[in-house]
């Protein structure tokens, strides 16, 4: 009990006095850039469907003979707490044959680039964007495709051909120093009378800061509510075994104790021990008290013999040549007034027949000391 509260203490202390401390990982700050394109073109020979100087904008497929040409923008921009950022913008238009593998790995067969526009943009901020328009005549850029592959015999690989926008930034980003190179794509998947754009969306890329704090342990709510029950309960438990001990409560009688011995013994020499019944001509023998089981034991080891629980009359006897030697148990102490029984029967004479006379137990204990089985 003393150390199931030693432990409800100590939880109890070092959860709601002195929690103590453990290292987090805490974000300070973040980032987010993004890139992203936008297109239109407009319609330079009219037909039913589209007008002549109509603006188509933002399509997954134009034209070719209708819309040739193909105006697009490119913004870039990011989010942070604070910054200053200088990006260098190029815009390239990208040509290449290219035979596509199952495991990623294609073979390039040619590739070309050439620039089609670029900029440069200081002090941007937060939330600024940094734009730049670019321009090319989409069927005359695939027309050039296929005469380039032909130079190289019509190769077996695909026709590929995209607008790469490399953006070069360097500054600050929320205190740390950037100097780094994003790069978008926006594919134009050439046909025989339409040309597609494969807009690939806004592409964003994020970072962020982080720092080691100490913060206070937090526990959950078994620990919390579990400890100081635990304390409690110890505490009441020591308190309730010293209050029991002062009253007596704890005491052990001494009809208990007498108990306890006999059933020790009992225990301890059972080999010794035989159940039976005896016969009632018995009682006329010469009979010897002894005052406890090991005593009579004893006497059986000395001559040899087995001690008998006379199950009739709850007594252990030892034969011995024509005397008798015996022990009475004591009452078990279950009930209110056994201790009491048990201690009179114990000091009370208790009369004893000897050759068919009655006589008080301590004129026996006399008689019988001559009669001691060493003396034969």
């Amino acid at each position: 009990m003393v150390l199931i509260g030693a432990v409800g203490g100590y939880l109890t202390y070092t959860t709601h006095v002195e929690p103590g401390t453990t290292t987090e990982t805490k974000e300070v700050s973040s980032w987010q850039s993004s890139g992203a394109f936008s297109h239109q073109a407009t319609v330079v020979n009219g037909t039913t469907a589209f007008d002549e100087g109509t603006v188509l904008q933002n399509r997954s497929v134009y034209f070719r003979g209708v819309s040739p040409k193909l105006n697009g923008t490119f913004r870039y921009a990011y989010e942070a707490q604070e910054g200053n950022l200088t990006t260098e913008t190029t815009v390239l238009l990208k040509y290449r044959s290219v035979e596509p593998a199952d495991d990623g790995n294609g073979t390039t067969y040619w590739d070309v680039t050439r620039p089609v526009a670029q900029d440069r943009t200081e002090a941007l901020r937060p939330t600024e964007r940094a734009t730049v328009p670019f321009s090319t005549n989409a069927s005359a850029a695939i027309e050039r495709a296929r005469r380039i592959d032909a130079e190289h015999g019509n190769t077996p690989g695909q026709l590929e051909i995209a607008f790469i926008a490399r953006v070069d930034v360097s500054g600050t980003r929320n205190g740390q120093r950037v100097d780094t190179t994003n790069t978008y794509r926006l594919p134009i998947i050439p046909g025989d009378s339409v040309y597609r754009v494969a807009d690939p969306g806004v592409d964003t890329a994020s970072g962020s800061q982080t720092e080691q704090v100490s913060v206070p342990v937090e526990y959950g709510a078994l620990r919390r509510v579990g400890s100081p029950l635990l304390l409690l309960l110890a505490v009441g438990s020591l308190l309730g075994l010293l209050y029991a001990r002062q009253t007596g409560r704890l005491s052990v009688s001494e009809a208990e104790r007498r108990w306890a011995d006999y059933r020790t013994a009992r225990a301890e020499y059972d080999d010794w021990i035989t159940i039976g019944h005896l016969p009632s001509d018995t009682d006329k023998m010469p009979a010897i008290t002894v005052d406890s089981l090991e005593g009579l034991v004893d006497v059986a080891i000395d001559t040899n013999n087995r001690v008998i629980e006379n199950v009739s009359c709850n007594q252990y006897v030892v034969f011995v040549d024509d005397r008798l030697y015996r022990y009475e148990p004591p009452l078990e102490p279950t009930a209110k007034g056994d201790d009491e029984r048990a201690s009179d029967e114990q000091s009370s004479s208790t009369d004893q027949t000897k050759d068919g006379m009655t006589v008080p137990s301590q004129l026996q204990a006399n008689t019988n000391h001559s009669d001691n089985p060493k003396d034969h």
